[in-house]
């Protein structure tokens, strides 16, 4: 397979991480401040409180994501890395007022890729999300921990996304637009009563990507030119070929 990543987004999003969990910290310690020394502003010091709790969360869950090894987009690449190079993933095109996360180009078409990183049962019954299960104290450790939201709903837009920018551009594929809900967390448990479009796990993902449409329907150079154009940007690495395995591990030998 080959990658095409946008570092620059992936540092900017760390750097905004940092910067919403100070600014939460700062808007916390100011209601702990307003509510000791300023007892009768109480309305506000709370109003900070909640502010600061919420912005605190949301820098620390970004964070989270974006800080750790190995992240979501690492950890997407190992589950399609044993791809050929007639398959081409970009990750965070710059290009475009809405920017698909993740988009596979392949001689089939193209498939945006929606990732998640709950953890628990999660179920899909058409658009309907439901995750149960994990901690249920989540006023205190949920809203900093992997959400759930609408998979299908996200994956839609980025499509959309997606195909106005083909159409800017005038280049073929956007009727030849697919989407998968990929589920990276090892401790998911999925439950498809329902989808318009494949809902899978990461164990799984490779095969639902294999079993996508054999046809042709992009050629070499229009392929080319689609990446060329998702590849705009700065400090975009690729696209760069991939082993099939990652770096040191060895070929088992046969007995």
């Amino acid at each position: 397979m080959r990658l095409v990543r946008n570092n620059g987004y992936i540092r900017s999003r760390k750097r905004r991480a940092r910067l919403t969990a100070l600014v939460g910290f700062i808007l916390l310690a100011s209601a702990v401040a307003v509510t000791f020394l300023y007892p009768s502003l109480f309305v506000p010091g709370y109003a900070l409180l909640i502010l600061g709790f919420i912005t605190f969360n949301m820098g620390m869950q970004q964070s989270t994501k974006w800080s750790r090894h190995p992240r979501p987009d690492e950890v997407l690449v190992e589950a399609l890395r044993r791809l050929n190079d007639r398959y081409t993933l970009v990750q965070y095109p710059a290009v475009g007022r809405g920017k698909p996360g993740h988009v596979l180009v392949y001689p089939g078409g193209l498939v945006v890729i929606t990732t998640r990183e709950v953890p628990g049962k999660v179920s899909v019954d058409g658009s309907k999300w439901h995750r149960t299960g994990g901690n249920k104290i989540w006023m205190l450790v949920g809203m900093s921990a992997p959400q759930l939201g609408n998979p299908s709903i996200e994956n839609d837009g980025d499509r959309q996304a997606l195909e106005a920018i083909l159409n800017e551009r005038g280049l073929s594929g956007g009727d030849a637009i697919d989407g998968i809900v990929a589920f990276l967390n090892p401790q998911v448990e999925l439950e498809v009563e329902s989808s318009d479009i494949t809902v899978v796990d990461s164990d799984n993902l490779l095969r639902a990507v294999r079993e996508l449409s054999s046809e042709t329907v992009l050629p070499t150079k229009d392929r080319d030119r689609i990446i060329e154009v998702l590849a705009e940007g700065e400090d975009v690495e690729g696209p760069i070929s991939l082993a099939t395995r990652p770096a040191g591990t060895k070929r088992a030998r046969a007995a």
